[in-house]
């Protein structure tokens, strides 16, 4: 069980910022989604860092995004491994 960050879409869509994929340092970890005009997490590549945390609150002061525990996620997400699918 670890962290990953999790973006709320109501709030990030209001600034349309883009700040937090600018300072992320994991390569397509949060990306920008035209559809929500909002950012989103990229599961399987957060390193539970929390700079986006930081940008997103001192930054862009919005505090859109937060830590959560993988299984507390509100969209969920799927896994495969060997077949084997997670939820």
């Amino acid at each position: 069980m670890y962290y990953i960050a999790e973006v709320n879409k109501d709030i990030c869509s209001q600034s349309n910022c883009h700040l937090c994929t600018t300072y992320c340092p994991e390569a397509n970890c949060i990306n920008y989604s035209e559809a929500d005009k909002s950012a989103y997490v990229s599961v399987d590549r957060c390193k539970a860092c929390e700079i986006c945390v930081y940008i997103c609150k001192e930054v862009a002061k919005k505090e859109a995004i937060q830590m959560k525990w993988i299984d507390d996620l509100e969209e969920g997400f799927v896994i495969k491994r060997t077949g084997v699918v997670l939820r």
